[in-house]
């Protein structure tokens, strides 16, 4: 359920970080003036480690791509020669994450608590029956701010102050064979993501991941959409008339003021729920069902083991905590690793 995160790491060893063979750190140089950066930047499954001069340590990316990345896991649009950008199309479910908590754990050696998350995105991958663009065509507004289109109205977003939300055709982005729509938050500001009890990566549980999913519910019930799936045979010319200045976004936000449109919503709620086959009902229902399987935790995860073979990081926690033996390990061990590691 969680996708781009933007994780401060609290406290960390910078130069036990810079010692890793298969974290490759550029210092960027400015191409007008001829000055270094002060960060160094390194790539890694598709998200990015980046050191400041002052010591802050930041993560930045899809975990869901990079865990993809890690079990090798690739898009059905893959090809081998091509720009490749990650995969997130699949479901993404609580124990993957906590198998990617475990792995940022030792590759950062460091514990979840000192893992602070800055911006995160909460999101499904839901399956409805019909072609994703039938919904994503008839988005109006929310909470009185136009969706935005881009990608040839494929990918929808509205933009709040405190996050963002995203609506937008995941299966014709990767060339999925099932119809795929992404419902996803993206939260920009700390205040707001008090609200599902997540403060850093240790705090991510069945619990707080249920209460992501409520937030994400909350904002995708506040949608205010046209359901071009409305039968109107049977309706008469007014209504008619009625719903051809519904489904026109301007109307909603230049032609009303924000307080005569409770009424109008009311109508064209009413009509979707009579003369349509709801389009957003649906959508919403199989966002729970979704949330129900990717938010149950298995036996095996509650006492993760990771296979380090599998993810490109073969370092045990007592070597870790072992300043002496650290470049002997990485030297020896993880040199095989370095190709391994994803590069933009």
């Amino acid at each position: 359920m969680i996708d781009y995160v933007k994780i401060l790491f609290n406290n960390v060893d910078v130069n036990y970080l810079c010692s890793l063979p298969f974290l490759d750190f550029e210092t960027v140089v400015n191409s007008n003036t001829g000055e270094l950066s002060t960060k160094k930047t390194a790539n890694y499954h598709f998200c990015k480690i980046v050191i400041y001069e002052s010591e802050i340590v930041l993560f930045t990316g899809s975990i869901h791509k990079f865990y993809n990345s890690i079990k090798e896991v690739k898009a059905p649009n893959y090809k081998e020669n091509g720009t490749y950008k990650g995969f997130n199309g699949n479901q993404f479910n609580i124990n993957n994450i906590i198998e990617v908590r475990q792995h940022l754990k030792t590759l950062f050696n460091c514990k979840p608590h000192q893992m602070i998350f800055q911006n995160i995105e909460f999101g499904i991958n839901s399956t409805p029956v019909f072609n994703p663009q039938l919904f994503i065509k008839g988005l109006l507004f929310h909470k009185g701010k136009l969706f935005e289109f881009k990608y040839n109205e494929h990918f929808s977003q509205v933009k709040h102050q405190r996050y963002l939300l995203k609506i937008y055709n995941k299966s014709n982005q990767y060339q999925m064979k099932e119809n795929t729509l992404r419902v996803e938050l993206k939260i920009i500001k700390t205040e707001f993501l008090k609200e599902t009890g997540i403060r850093t990566f240790e705090d991510v549980s069945v619990q707080t991941m249920n209460k992501a999913k409520e937030l994400l519910l909350k904002a995708f019930d506040e949608v205010v959409y046209y359901d071009y799936t409305v039968e109107k045979k049977n309706l008469t010319e007014r209504q008619k008339v009625s719903l051809k200045l519904f489904s026109n976004p301007r109307y909603w936000i230049y032609e009303l003021n924000p307080k005569d449109r409770d009424r109008p919503k009311k109508k064209l709620k009413d009509f979707i729920l009579k003369y349509s086959q709801n389009l957003q009902r649906e959508i919403r229902q199989n966002i729970i069902v979704k949330c129900v399987i990717i938010n149950r935790l298995s036996e095996p995860s509650k006492c993760v083991i990771i296979n380090t073979s599998n993810i490109g990081l073969n370092i045990t926690h007592k070597a870790l905590t072992k300043h002496n033996e650290k470049r002997s390990i990485t030297a020896t061990v993880l040199s095989k690793e370095k190709d391994e590691v994803v590069t933009t």
